[in-house]
């Protein structure tokens, strides 16, 4: 049950989160192939948290994680090679679905470097 209401304030969270981005231009037509702006603006953010610690036990720490590891891990489940109730908040979402290989590349180098203070 606390699994479920979790879910359903994460999936109202990223709903809010896809309309704000629609209304603004999207990185890539600005050109600017940021990790952390990725990570900020494809909903990374919203289970692991703004340095990549998470904020619910539920979801993995991606900080410090080897880049390539993260890299597969989130084409494994766009792909839906993995797939559970955790992963179905990346797999229905359209903003995460249109995510470039680059910005994968980007936001894993971003957390592979990112530094977190104790």
């Amino acid at each position: 049950m606390k699994m479920t209401i979790q879910l359903c304030r994460l999936s109202l969270l990223a709903f809010m989160l896809f309309f704000m981005m629609a209304a603004s231009p999207t990185l890539a037509q600005d050109g600017e192939q940021n990790g952390e702006k990725f990570y900020m603006t494809k909903f990374c953010i919203t289970c692991h948290g703004q340095k990549g610690i998470s904020v619910a036990p539920n979801y993995p720490n991606l900080a410090k994680q080897n880049e390539r590891y993260l890299a597969n891990q989130v084409k494994d489940i766009i792909q839906k090679k993995r797939a559970n109730k955790l992963t179905l908040l990346m797999t229905e979402n359209p903003v995460v679905n249109k995510i470039s290989d680059e910005e994968i590349a980007a936001v894993a180098a971003h957390l592979t470097n990112i530094k977190v203070t104790p």
